[in-house]
C-alpha cells in the first residue's frame, strides 16, 4: 500500500511538556503538536482500508520545504532538523490511531529519508506499507 499525505512534515518534539505533579512524572503534547497529530490522522484514513496484522514494513519520505539558496531543481537530501525520529513517531502514532495496524510495535523494518522538495513540488509525507 502506498500514499501520498500533503501535509508539510513537523517535529512534534518540541511540543513535547513535562510535569511532575504528585511526585510522578508526566509527559504531554501541546495543543499545536495534537493538533498536527489529529490532521495526519484526518489526512491518512481514506487510505486505511482494514487493520493490518502480523510483522510490517513501513518505508517513509519525508518531503521537506525547499531551501531559496538550493541551485538543482531535483529532490536533495535535507541533512537538517528535525531529526528523521522526531518526524517518524507522530506519523505511526498517527497511522496506528486511523486502524491501518494494531499497534507501531508491528513495524520491524523499514526506512526513512528526508529530502528537500522538488523545485515544483510542495512538502508532503510518502508512505509505502508492505506485509512481511
Amino acid at each position: 500500500m502506498e500514499f501520498k499525505l500533503n501535509i508539510e512534515p513537523k517535529s512534534i518534539q518540541s511540543g513535547l511538556r513535562f510535569s511532575g505533579k504528585g511526585g510522578r512524572p508526566r509527559v504531554f503534547r501541546d495543543s499545536a503538536s495534537k493538533a498536527y497529530v489529529r490532521e495526519l490522522i484526518f489526512a491518512s484514513k481514506r487510505y486505511a482500508k482494514e487493520q493490518i496484522e502480523g510483522p510490517l514494513r513501513c518505508d517513509v519520505t519525508f518531503v521537506l520545504r525547499r531551501p531559496q539558496r538550493l541551485k538543482a531543481s531535483g529532490r536533495q537530501p535535507a541533512p537538517v532538523r528535525p531529526d528523521r525520529d522526531n518526524l517518524l513517531k507522530p506519523l505511526q502514532d498517527a497511522l496506528t490511531q486511523a486502524m491501518f495496524w494494531v499497534d507501531d510495535s508491528q513495524i520491524v523494518a523499514g526506512e526513512t529519508f528526508k529530502v528537500y522538495a522538488g523545485k515544483t513540488e510542495k512538502p508532503c509525507i510518502e508512505v509505502k506499507i508492505t506485509k512481511l
